[in-house]
């Protein structure tokens, strides 16, 4: 790589850190291209990537950034699982792959801006996905106001029960 390619890499990786949701920093000492495209798939089915980084270059792009942090675990073989849209997802699929994987192992990474571990991924991974949170807040959402007619509704019911038993009472005795 020449000088403008590394400063194209730097700014890439600046970019993607900047765009993430969440990330995380992959030790992938041991790992077969195979795998590691396998892992790029699964990957992506949560809308998450995976990349192959140099630590000079990241080193590069988190300098005066609030992830600066990451400095003191660059050493060996390392990629960079991102998403900018799921972080539960990215959490779930990374899960997966560890489990499968026992090479692999989360070095750590962040949230935001915030520095997360291997046990925030471990959390993230047994969190419920947006969809399904969407959609427990939608059924308490609608449960209520149902319940709310529901109790409006009983005194002109009752009433009409009454009614009608009254009805039918007049007519066995007359």
């Amino acid at each position: 790589m020449n000088l403008e390619q590394k400063k194209a890499a730097v700014a890439d990786l600046v970019e993607l850190l900047n765009r993430a949701q969440a990330w995380f920093l992959l030790s992938q000492k041991g790992l077969d291209m195979p795998t590691i495209t396998q892992a790029r798939a699964d990957l992506r089915k949560e809308g998450a990537n995976l990349k192959v980084i140099k630590n000079t270059m990241m080193a590069r792009a988190v300098e005066g950034t609030p992830w600066e942090f990451v400095n003191d675990w660059l050493s060996g073989p390392l990629a960079i699982a991102h998403t900018e849209s799921d972080p539960v997802g990215l959490a779930k699929a990374l899960a997966a792959f560890i489990k499968a994987n026992n090479k692999v192992e989360v070095i750590g990474g962040a949230l935001g801006e915030k520095q997360t571990s291997a046990a925030d991924l471990t959390k993230m991974a047994s969190l419920p996905s947006p969809d399904v949170i969407k959609g427990l807040l939608l059924g308490a959402m609608t449960g209520v106001p149902k319940k709310f007619l529901g109790v409006l509704q009983a005194p002109a019911r009752d009433f009409m029960g009454v009614l009608m038993a009254r009805e039918r009472q007049l007519s066995e005795q007359g």
